[in-house]
């Protein structure tokens, strides 16, 4: 009978269970503390489910993320951090670059190759002037996810 009694009480109380933490809890701070660095990072912890968000470009860091939140003792750990493709984001800078360098007039007959690397851009080619050289940095410069710009052009 006793057992009987202890079912049921477990199992009128086990639906109230569910309902223990409704409340996102903000844990970032003690992710940095522990040595995360990942790009708008943000760690909370509802009930007993750890969610890690954020950016990078090096998968390494998000699973030590995701290693360092089983060290400060959480079990269930979602790792929600976007690994971003840095190969196609220097392509976009390569194409971009090159086709606003095509499109000004200020630079008609000048020649330019645009390679990037994680963002840092190394222009090659050929210039007129050196205002035209600036001016090509000065372009390559303003395009989202640049930078740096490193000229070595040529004058003719």
């Amino acid at each position: 009978m006793r057992r009987k009694t202890i079912f049921s009480i477990v199992a009128t109380l086990l639906p109230f269970a569910a309902f223990a933490q409704t409340e996102a809890v903000d844990i970032t701070a003690a992710f940095i503390r522990n040595g995360v660095v990942i790009e708008d990072l943000k760690v909370v912890q509802i009930s007993d489910i750890v969610l890690i968000r954020g950016e990078t470009n090096d998968k390494k860091k998000a699973i030590a993320a995701s290693r360092i939140a089983t060290t400060l003792g959480y079990q269930r750990v979602a790792n929600l951090i976007v690994i971003r493709d840095d190969a196609s984001d220097d392509a976009a800078i390569e194409y971009t670059g090159g086709r606003q360098l095509e499109l000004e007039r200020e630079l008609a007959g000048c020649r330019f190759r645009v390679v990037s690397t994680l963002g840092v851009i190394r222009l090659t080619g050929s210039v007129h002037s050196e205002p035209q050289s600036d001016l090509a940095v000065a372009i390559l410069t303003r395009i989202d996810g640049v930078k740096a710009v490193h000229p070595e052009l040529l004058l003719r």
